[in-house]
């Protein structure tokens, strides 16, 4: 079978394993995983932004909370709310394909599980759902990626899949209680009202409009970075012919080098157009 078809298998397996387990139980834990990327994801852009991150948790309903103070300038509240949904689409892409291009997949997978344990303990507390969701997770990743080379190529499939999927399901969100989501907080911001009025029932209608523009935009955006990573990773094959260290491992067991028998030839008797490389 060739690359590209592996790759296609491995990825609608997954894609249609977590569609029809949508609803399950076990899925629940995946979906709560998810919603930490998503938080992670507006902590480290405040961090970046040079904010302060106070804490980050989840609420046990697909829901979670970053508390953090962001930047001085104006525009550091706008990237750490849109990190959200832009984040966690750009982290899914990126994972699949570090997957799909089967390079370097234990360090990515034993990196990113330190840095969620890394995260988990800094900005998360004791005892709560993010916590445990943040270790937890994060050392069975640390662990699939010391085992090899083949089993984190399908774990970064696996992960990338999941948090791709699930963000787009995110944006369902959007349809139904624009106020309650980032894009509500946005907009609420960009309108010059207090946090305050977040809470009211009614909110004015160029709030709402606006909110849906963003929400728009923000789609378009993670779509967008998912099919260009998807496109990347399914249709160009020929960056993907990389063998595993697996691979590599066997064929040198299958063909030991001999110094008596496998002696180089001597320069007169090679041609004249291997010489040159000689």
């Amino acid at each position: 079978m060739s690359l590209r078809a592996l790759n296609f298998v491995f990825f609608f397996s997954f894609l249609l394993s977590l569609i029809a387990f949508w609803d399950h139980q076990i899925t629940n834990y995946l979906k709560e995983f998810v919603v930490l990327i998503h938080e992670i994801c507006h902590a480290t852009a405040a961090l970046f932004t040079g904010g302060v991150v106070k804490g980050i948790s989840l609420h046990g309903n697909e829901g979670g909370e970053t508390i953090a103070t962001p930047s001085s300038f104006r525009g550091s509240f706008i990237l750490v709310v849109s990190a959200g949904y832009i984040g966690s689409s750009l982290v899914g892409g990126l994972l699949l394909r570090f997957g799909f291009q089967r390079r370097h997949t234990k360090q990515t997978m034993i990196l990113f599980g330190l840095l969620l344990i890394s995260i988990s303990v800094l900005y998360s507390q004791l005892g709560d759902l993010a916590y445990f969701t943040g270790i937890l997770w994060g050392v069975g990743i640390l662990l699939l990626g010391m085992i090899g080379e083949r089993i984190s190529t399908i774990s970064l499939v696996f992960l990338g899949t999941s948090i791709s999927l699930y963000s787009l399901y995110d944006l369902s969100d959007f349809a139904e209680r624009i106020t309650e989501t980032d894009a509500g907080i946005l907009a609420f911001w960009m309108a010059g009202l207090t946090p305050e009025d977040l809470e009211s029932s009614n909110p004015p209608f160029y709030v709402i409009f606006l909110g849906y523009l963003i929400a728009s935009l923000w789609s378009i955006l993670s779509i967008s970075i998912i099919l260009f990573f998807l496109k990347a990773s399914l249709f160009h094959p020929e960056e993907l012919d990389l063998p595993l260290e697996e691979d590599l491992d066997i064929r040198e067991e299958e063909f030991p080098f001999d110094p008596e028998l496998d002696e180089p030839l001597p320069p007169t008797s090679l041609p004249s157009r291997e010489r040159t490389f000689y």
